[in-house]
């Protein structure tokens, strides 16, 4: 019994503490591990080793860099090096020419390499894989010819007698001194990746990497984030550059090869891709284990090759992967009680209804009322080659309604939502939502007009947790700045506070509250459904669009999305369906509209579209047990 008293008390201690450090800030955590790894290597007072550690912090700095853009937002960059070749030649030829100390020149270093990003970024936003790849490795290689024939930046012998930083009037000009700048621009480096890591423009990264087509069409602008990617990488590599042109006092272009760009790479890879800790581990191997081989001379670059295959055949994720699973994600919010939770949300929705209403009246537009059109489809025809997918299609949806759309397989029914979302452009007809056309909008703005959709196959960023997942939904609604979340301003802590909290209530709007940390692939597949009404709900749409939501489904599973489906439209949310299931969508439905190869054959209640004789016949032959399930219902 004392045993059991005291294994008690261990473990209340043990979560205590664990909770206790979990709070602690990064920036403290980080600070407090680098300074003790810095007196460590600076008491040892070996030169070799802490020249050795200092180059480990170089690679650590571009890993983080390079992490943010292969590892978050997963667009493959083989020409890094390019940023680090440009912060290097912008601190040496402030220090030379212009006799700046070196933590003056580090702001204009990071400035630069930032512009730099963005140029790169701007004409491959389209651009993936190996197109990327190739224009990624030519900008490193063009970056590194310039500077090659660059008189005034010295050429091909580069720049000479850089001069050391200095502090207060004392010369930092010994390994240990270098150390201790390294790691204290290394710390800035880490808490700033950190930051951006668990924002909602980390967030947004990581959604455009496991899927762009459906994190664009839940809010995410994929094009600027891409952009913002290549920036903020660009800007750690300035730094890593300004820092290394002061340590090493001369720089020339060899120093910035395609072999440098693989190596930081590898860093990133053999650590795990989008892992912080990762990049730290990475650098040490990658820099570490070749001088720990220097016994083995020439045959060293080989063993450290076979060693490092068979590091990611044994553990192809890295080394330490970034896991998002989370035991327990809103551990610390307020508790709310299920009644609760459904008041919150109609409260905030119509608060969203009222505030749209104004704008409109503002800008001279009709405000919408239940019953008045909210969507207005008029001749649309979308075709790919000969075939006219959408033929001709008009209809109106009215705002409070559940409307549906049915037809056998090939109809064009999805391609009718790929058209209202902005994922393709119709090539004739009108579409209008809320009085304004949607036409040639790309679908994070349609997003931000208040349409939300979801897939007929499930696109869930499957590598994310669930209540990340919906966090990414939200991305429409808040506003916080990139600066804000670099440095993790109140703010922006009160916007991801308020997030996470809506997250967990659309997550339990669905019946989901309690899988909110798994990650997606673990859910069984109406759990997966159910997480993507959520993520479509989370920006407070005013349409929702349905693809197929019951497929998958059992009939107790069914009953229950018909619930959900009622309680969105008692919301005030106007729901379009497109479903296979007769008897759900007969039950469920206001009005039904009937696709027939592209061609609308019916539009009406569903009591008439079940006895339309041209729906019957739509229908004979293609789909008798639909067919039968109309009569039936």
């Amino acid at each position: 019994m004392i045993a059991q008293l005291a294994d008690r008390r261990i473990g209340r201690a043990y979560a205590t503490a664990r909770n206790r450090f979990g709070r602690t800030p990064f920036w403290s955590r980080v600070i407090a591990v680098l300074a003790i790894v810095g007196a460590t290597v600076v008491i040892n007072g070996d030169d070799y080793v802490t020249s050795v550690a200092v180059t480990v912090a170089t690679y650590a700095m571009l890993g983080l860099g390079l992490n943010i853009v292969v590892g978050y937002a997963g667009l493959l960059d083989l020409g890094y090096a390019a940023f680090f070749a440009i912060g290097a030649y912008t601190s040496a030829l402030l220090m030379t020419q212009a006799k700046w100390n070196f933590f003056a020149t580090v702001p204009l270093a990071v400035l630069f390499t930032g512009t730099a990003g963005a140029i790169l970024g701007y004409p491959t936003l389209r651009l993936r894989s190996d197109y990327l790849a190739i224009v990624t490795l030519g900008f490193g290689e063009i970056t590194r010819i310039t500077f090659n024939n660059w008189e005034y930046a010295g050429g091909p012998n580069g720049i000479l007698g850089i001069p050391w930083p200095s502090v207060f009037g004392f010369e930092l000009n010994t390994q240990a001194d270098f150390f201790i700048v390294g790691l204290a621009l290394l710390a800035i480096a880490m808490i700033f990746a950190q930051h951006l890591d668990h924002s909602r423009l980390g967030r947004g990264w990581v959604a455009i990497r496991e899927d762009e087509f459906a994190a664009e069409s839940v809010g995410v602008p994929s094009l600027r984030l891409k952009l913002f990617a290549y920036v903020m990488g660009g800007m750690w590599g300035g730094l890593a550059g300004a820092f290394f042109a002061t340590r090493i006092g001369a720089i020339d272009p060899t120093s910035f090869t395609f072999q440098l760009s693989v190596l930081v790479l590898i860093v990133i890879v053999l650590g795990g891709t989008g892992s912080l800790p990762g990049v730290l581990l990475g650098a040490l191997v990658v820099v570490g284990l070749p001088e720990v081989l220097r016994q083995f001379a020439d045959q060293r670059l080989l063993v450290f090759a076979v060693l490092l295959v068979g590091m990611m055949l044994l553990r192809p994720q890295g080394l330490w992967p970034r896991i998002r699973r989370k035991p327990k994600p809103f551990y610390g919010l307020q508790e709310e009680e299920p009644g609760d939770v459904a008041e919150r949300i109609l409260r905030e929705h119509q608060a969203q209804i009222v505030e749209r209403d104004r704008r409109h009246t503002a800008a001279g537009h009709k405000s919408s009322s239940l019953g008045d059109v909210l969507l207005d489809v008029h001749g649309v025809v979308q075709q790919f080659g000969g075939l006219r997918a959408v033929d001709n299609v008009s209809f109106q949806v009215r705002n409070g309604e559940i409307f549906s759309i049915i037809g056998p397989n090939g109809g064009g029914k999805t391609t009718l939502f790929n058209c209202i979302t902005g994922v393709q452009r119709p090539k004739r007809g009108r579409i209008m939502f809320d009085g304004r056309s949607l036409v040639g909008l790309r679908p994070h703005v349609v997003v931000s007009r208040g349409i939300g959709r979801t897939f007929q196959g499930i696109r869930l960023f499957k590598n994310m947790a669930v209540f990340e997942n919906v966090m990414v939904g939200l991305y429409p609604r808040h506003r916080t700045m990139t600066w804000q979340a670099m440095l993790h301003t109140p703010g922006e802590r009160k916007d991801e506070l308020r997030t996470l909290q809506e997250s967990r209530r659309w997550l339990s709007f669905v019946g989901l509250e309690s899988l909110a940390g798994r990650l997606a692939t673990e859910l069984s597949y109406a759990d997966q459904r159910r997480v993507e009404i959520a993520r479509a709900l989370a920006a407070h749409p005013h349409l929702v669009l349905f693809d197929e939501p019951a497929a998958g489904m059992n009939p107790t599973e069914k009953v229950e999305l018909m619930s959900i489906i009622r309680k969105i439209r008692d919301l005030g949310i106007t729901v379009v369906l497109i479903e296979h299931d007769m008897s759900l969508v007969m039950r469920v439905s206001d009005r039904i509209a009937v696709l027939d190869h592209g061609v609308l054959i019916a539009l009406d209640k569903p009591a008439a579209v079940q006895e339309n004789p041209a729906v019957i016949e739509a229908y004979l032959g293609r789909e008798e047990d639909d067919l039968g399930a109309v009569k039936e219902a």
